[in-house]
């Protein structure tokens, strides 16, 4: 999953994320006690480390949530 540059930085995809993959631009985030520098300062942003693609929810939360399409599947 990834964020395109037609993001408007709304956040309805980072509260409707169950693994809380999706972080706000510039952000930094954690894996394994280890702080990572940001993906992206422009957008939000889905950390492939941490997404497991909405197992078992029938869609992908992040993508059915988004006004502007801008989450795509790689």
């Amino acid at each position: 999953m990834r964020i395109t540059e037609d993001c408007i930085n709304c956040g309805a995809c980072a509260m409707e994320c169950p693994t809380d993959a999706i972080y706000e631009p510039g952000m930094i985030w954690k894996i394994k006690e280890k702080l990572m520098s940001p993906i992206s300062n422009e957008h939000f942003f889905i950390v492939k480390e941490l997404c497991d693609e909405c197992f078992g929810f029938n869609q992908f939360r992040c993508i059915t949530i988004c006004p502007m399409d801008a989450i795509k599947r790689k």
